[in-house]
């Protein structure tokens, strides 16, 4: 999903609409993994943070924020979803 969001972010595309949906489709995702078990609870906790930034980035990009200030957010999102891979790779196909 992060590689979906960095490439509509590349081409300065990215859309309210368009991020909200990426943070609700992880979100989503994020539930049914923990409701079957295939993530504990505190990797699901861990991984919120990271849809949480996502739907920050969305309301920056609905505030117009200067698209080089959302790169960085975004960037910090990234390397915050790589240092919760590395601690629970299950996360990584949700996150990645």
């Amino acid at each position: 999903m992060l590689q979906e969001l960095g490439r509509l972010l590349d081409q300065n595309i990215l859309t309210f609409d368009a991020a909200n949906e990426i943070a609700e489709d992880m979100s989503l995702d994020l539930s049914s993994q923990r409701n079957s078990g295939e993530i504990s609870n505190d990797a699901f906790l861990e991984a919120g943070v990271i849809q949480g930034g996502i739907s920050v980035l969305a309301n920056m990009v609905a505030t117009g924020v200067d698209h080089s200030e959302i790169m960085v957010h975004f960037n910090q999102i990234r390397d915050r979803a790589a240092v919760i891979c590395t601690n629970y790779p299950e996360l990584t196909v949700v996150l990645g």
